[in-house]
């Protein structure tokens, strides 16, 4: 062992300490305080973005949802390993890293990954089991290991973990698994192993990937915010193409000489109806008799 206390905190490629507070700020990702060699020192948890699903009314709770599950994953004193996270650009270290806890918490998911994640474009069933904690007895070491390896399945990564769970959004890249991404899956993922392409983050992202997909395609924990809001979009998508196509008349072509300009909306079940405007008569006179000059046709189907 190399004693590491001569080097500068903010130089180590890993961090050994105890966790001293959290930090879930609102709209940003979570992060932990530690105490290194009695330093406070500040750990982004690296890939872990804030879940800001379910609209503003939802940020506050959002926000107590995550400290709640931080604090029992990772309560204060908890002893930690923090392997650092390098930027793309130069390879030098950031202020994030990937959390090492020592045992995780009951009701824990453990989420297994690959070196080399699957084309997104296949669905994947991640094994996931139920882990019983040990017991653990914070600490604060001033060692550190001669070199960092990538970890087995078996070690328990806070980023993981929250993610799988989905009390975190993956970050840095984004990864939009929404079947209205923009960007093919594929591309998206391509750019993502070229930007954590450092040893570090290589051997750490695709287990982080695989978590984030699980919390996604479960619905699990503030995930289920997040596939609310895109099967609503996903249901505005189908309902504005519907409503292209009819109002593009014949030849297919929205803007041209035969488009439909009726009132074609849908209603609260998701039928479609046309809405004629409102109207009155503007003549004082007469009004008996069926389509006397005083009717209107408000809100009624295919008037």
């Amino acid at each position: 062992m190399t004693t590491a206390a001569h080097v500068p905190v903010s130089q180590r490629p890993e961090w050994w300490g105890s966790v001293l507070e959290y930090d879930v700020a609102a709209g940003s990702g979570p992060g932990l305080y530690i105490d290194v060699d009695g330093q406070r020192t500040r750990v982004d948890l690296s890939h872990v973005g804030a879940v800001s699903c379910g609209g503003y009314a939802a940020l506050e709770s959002n926000r107590a949802a995550v400290l709640g599950r931080l604090a029992e994953l990772a309560p204060i004193g908890t002893g930690v390993r923090v392997v650092r996270a390098t930027s793309a650009a130069g390879g030098s270290l950031t202020p994030g890293g990937y959390v090492y806890l020592s045992a995780p918490a009951a009701g824990t998911l453990e989420v297994s990954a690959t070196t080399t994640p699957a084309p997104m474009t296949t669905a994947t069933t991640p094994r996931v089991s139920s882990t019983t904690p040990t017991s653990t007895t914070p600490t604060t070491t001033t060692t550190a290991p001669a070199a960092a390896q990538s970890s087995p399945d078996s070690d328990v990564i806070l980023n993981e973990i929250l993610l799988a769970e989905g009390f975190g959004t993956l970050d840095m890249p984004a990864i939009n698994l929404s079947a209205l991404a923009p960007v093919s899956a594929d591309q998206q993922l391509a750019a993502a192993l070229k930007s954590n392409a450092a040893p570090a983050n290589a051997a750490h992202w695709p287990r982080l990937l695989t978590a984030y997909r699980h919390a996604w395609d479960t619905r699990s924990g503030l995930q289920a915010l997040c596939r609310d809001d895109d099967d609503t979009a996903i249901v505005k998508a189908g309902q504005k193409a519907e409503l292209d196509r009819l109002r593009a008349g014949p030849d297919g072509k929205l803007y041209t000489s035969d488009d439909d300009h009726s009132m074609y909306k849908f209603d609260e079940n998701g039928n479609i109806y046309v809405e004629a405007p409102a109207y009155t008569s503007s003549g004082g006179g007469g009004g008996g008799g069926g389509g006397g000059g005083g009717g209107f046709c408000r809100r009624s189907r295919w008037c």
